[in-house]
């Protein structure tokens, strides 16, 4: 069978072969240039968060992947298939939504995409058809997966939690915080199990293209590949809890570097792989034998493609950057003329605010405002941060903006809950968080772009792309509203609501912060 492969792959890798691989190199690269800054974005993340390291090697291992079949693809005649520019030209518009939105992740997917699809386009289908996987592989270059981050901190402490009150040990459960007699535990973000995850179903999806060839053993182990990684990081907090408490808390730390680093991973991916290999369809020796040509792909040699399909094609490659550089491109910064005024809300007055301060954080923001408000029942501060119009590095949505510092406060919880105040959206993101000496505070928080407040960071980032797309108004804003409680939270939320609704309509507030610029 190798034989008969090998001879067949030299005929193969003639005119047609060559003019296919030249074509699609070139455009290639043309890619790479013209997303230059979206590929860097993608090399910094890898370099700079360990969660994605892996991303070095995926395009090491496609096409490690890719060559193992070049005897089976060479023996396929390479032809164009137009139908693939539909791929290019979705690449393009995600691309664009993500340059306008200033959403990465649309960026990266859309780079990948249009190499991809461009690979379809030159090699056609018969041949990429055999290339399934490797081609979809390379979309594990994309880092993704920090939204999973308080989702995964949630879980793991309610785990751990139920856990600990099966065996029996006081617990004393307040959010991602854990109390026990051997003293406090934080389910920190570096906790949640992210890189655990991410590293796990990398690794089982590759497993599963060489070892399956039946669909429902694909899903299985895959299911396999997120479930047990999760399950898994809740033992382990569990674990590190329980050894503390017995040993009161005397070789916790050294239990933690030892249980989360990567030993415990090794174990716990070593288990999934044994678990996988036991129901097997093939071995890695078979695997080059399967999916040989047959008679159904014979076919006549194709005759070379139109030049205007080429054309075509390096034409899409280029409209989405062309258009961001010509439609999109971004005003000087602006300068204020005045220093930012608070609110005034009927019936509050200033005062100081409570110690520990609490200090929101948002990245780039042309012009923030902190102040705290008293009547005589309740107490909130109130923040807002504006921003003339986003961009990369100062946008009201990011991955690195907090309502809270993550220093003096740490979140314990994220709700989202009704608002019911005229003007403003209908529920709201409430934070609960804990300061330094125990002391707690909600937090609600929504954001203003496109002339819409909404709580939704999907809805705020697909306006603010449709405003740079269309040249609309790129201004944009988030606001946040804190109170102290004690036992209540509910008194502390109905003082957050007071004062919003006693400040009256927001938006012309937030428009009159933009009003003292200059130079935009």
């Amino acid at each position: 069978m190798t034989d008969h492969a090998d001879n067949a792959a030299k005929p193969g890798l003639s005119r047609e072969w060559t003019a296919a691989g030249l074509t699609f190199l070139g455009c290639a690269v043309l890619t790479l240039i013209l997303f230059r800054d979206t590929y860097a974005s993608m090399i910094s993340t890898w370099r700079h968060t360990t969660t994605y390291n892996h991303g070095f090697f995926v395009p090491i291992i496609s096409l490690y992947l890719i060559w193992q079949r070049r005897n089976i693809t060479a023996a396929l005649p390479p032809e164009v298939f137009a139908p693939a520019l539909i791929g290019v030209i979705g690449a393009g518009a995600l691309w664009l939504v993500g340059e306008a939105g200033d959403i990465q992740m649309f960026q990266q997917i859309a780079a990948v995409g249009s190499l991809v699809s461009l690979f379809v386009f030159f090699f056609g289908i018969v041949v990429s058809r055999r290339l399934v996987f490797p081609l979809l592989f390379l979309f594990f270059m994309v880092p993704v997966g920090d939204f999973l981050i308080p989702h995964l901190q949630d879980f793991t402490a309610h785990f751990s939690v139920g856990l600990l009150n099966i065996i029996g040990i006081p617990v004393y459960h307040n959010g991602i915080m854990i109390e026990t007699p051997s003293g406090f535990f934080e389910v920190a973000e570096a906790c949640a199990g992210i890189r655990f995850l991410i590293a796990n179903f990398v690794i089982g999806s590759l497993f599963a293209y060489l070892a399956y060839v039946k669909w429902w053993k694909w899903a299985a182990f895959l299911s396999l590949s997120i479930i047990i990684p999760i399950i898994a990081n809740g033992f382990r907090a569990f674990g590190i809890i329980l050894v503390a408490t017995l040993t009161d808390n005397k070789v916790a730390a050294g239990v933690d570097h030892i249980v989360y680093g990567w030993g415990f991973f090794a174990v716990v991916m070593l288990l999934i792989l044994f678990i996988g290999n036991m129901f097997a369809d093939r071995h890695p020796g078979d695997f080059n034998d399967d999916d040989a040509p047959g008679d159904k792909d014979a076919r006549p040699a194709p005759a070379p493609a139109p030049i205007p399909l080429y054309a075509a094609a390096i034409a899409l490659i280029v409209a989405a950057p062309i258009y961001a550089a010509l439609v999109m491109g971004d005003p000087p910064a602006p300068t204020f003329n005045a220093e930012a005024s608070p609110p005034r809300p009927a019936g509050w007055a200033p005062h100081a605010a409570a110690a520990p301060a609490w200090t929101p954080r948002f990245k780039g923001a042309d012009r923030e405002v902190l102040s705290a408000f008293e009547t005589e029942n309740a107490a909130a501060d109130f923040y807002a941060a504006y921003y003339h119009f986003q961009r990369q590095g100062a946008e009201a949505v990011h991955n690195g903006n907090r309502v809270y510092d993550g220093e003096v406060w740490r979140r314990l919880e994220t709700r989202v809950r009704p608002l019911d105040v005229a003007g403003l959206p209908e529920t709201v993101r409430v934070d609960r968080l804990q300061g330094p000496r125990g002391e707690t505070r909600l937090v609600a928080s929504f954001y203003w772009t496109g002339g819409v407040f909404t709580a939704s960071p999907a809805r705020a980032k697909l306006r603010q792309a449709m405003a740079d797309l269309s040249g609309g108004e790129r201004s944009g804003g988030v606001i946040a509203v804190s109170a102290a409680y004690t036992t209540d939270q509910d008194d502390a939320f109905d003082a957050i609501r007071k004062l919003l609704s006693d400040i009256g309509p927001l938006e012309p507030y937030l428009q009159n912060l933009g009003e003292t610029a200059s130079g935009s």
